[in-house]
């Protein structure tokens, strides 16, 4: 069951993506603390379990089926809470969805449905909902999710690093210009975590997603932690949220230290990945031809 924790009656939290993963732990843990739970989500079944398990322990919560792509919807959105409810405490932009491939192999159609989802669908969300954030008079939040792959680079991934970068930008541009406001501003940048985002991910390559799908599944890093971590800076107005801390701190900090040095760091173990997967699904050299991850980091080229 829920803590019985003395929190006003009408406070509002809204979490896309939040059907399952770390959007579903993030409805559960605003329920926990008081918040009536909009559990936005394309996937309706989806977003009812999670319905279902709030509820379950006590909390509040409804379901909104929406896809976070169309900002009529959006709109739509806003309208409909803003006649039922007097102010929105917490907006969390967590939809999103995965994927890699090589620039110039990854489809273009790929780009943008990656780029509508796990951007537009962030810049939608921060422009209908600021406006009433800021007319909150106890404070108000907005969290957005991004990812270690937004500076780190790594090969393969363009569009998806690409997308999580304007997501850092666009919540660094929050913060400047929310100060004083009242609304605390919260970018989330876990490194790799166990997920099922990587399910319907669109992968050039076999051996892309299944070195994604080892690399998540090998994480003590899980989405309730990060969600509780995530949640826990929000409050006390922290910007940026590693996680785990010592991975994507220390990354953060090389990265802007050593920018070269890091991108050929993370070159070689890009490669070096891949030729294990390559490896582990079979294919012969002719099929795919080897990189040679020493030559990546002697000659700078990824």
């Amino acid at each position: 069951m829920l803590s019985k924790k003395k929190t006003p009656q009408d406070l509002l939290a809204v979490v896309t993506g939040g059907g399952s993963g770390l959007g579903r732990a993030y409805c559960l843990q605003l329920a926990a603390s008081g918040h009536n739970v909009v559990i936005v989500d394309q996937a309706t079944a989806s977003a009812e379990e999670t319905l279902a398990l709030v509820q379950a322990a006590g909390g509040r919560g409804e379901v909104k089926t929406m896809d976070v792509r169309h900002k009529d919807q959006w709109a739509a959105l806003v309208a409909d809470l803003k006649a039922r409810h007097p102010h929105v405490d917490v907006l969390v932009n967590n939809a999103g969805v995965a994927g890699s491939g090589e620039i110039g192999a990854y489809d273009l159609a790929d780009w943008r449905w990656m780029v509508d989802i796990n951007l537009m669908g962030y810049v939608y969300g921060c422009h209908m909902f600021v406006g009433w954030l800021k007319q909150n008079p106890r404070g108000a939040a907005i969290l957005n999710t991004s990812s270690v792959a937004g500076f780190l680079s790594a090969p393969t991934m363009g569009a998806y690093n690409a997308t999580k970068a304007a997501i850092s930008a666009l919540t660094e541009t929050l913060y400047t210009e929310l100060r004083g406001t009242g609304v605390r501003v919260t970018l989330v940048a876990p490194y790799f975590f166990q997920t099922n985002l990587l399910n319907k991910g669109r992968f050039a390559q076999a051996e892309e997603k299944a070195v994604a799908m080892k690399t998540t599944s090998s994480s003590r890093l899980t989405a309730e932690i990060l969600a509780r971590a995530a949640l826990k800076a929000s409050k006390k107005g922290q910007l940026y949220v590693f996680a785990p801390f010592v991975e994507g701190f220390v990354y953060w900090i090389l990265k802007r230290l050593f920018p070269e040095g890091m991108l050929r760091i993370v070159s070689f173990d890009g490669a070096r990945r891949l030729n294990q997967a390559r490896r582990y699904l079979g294919r012969t050299k002719a099929q795919l031809p080897q990189r040679n991850p020493r030559e990546v980091m002697q000659n700078g080229q990824a």
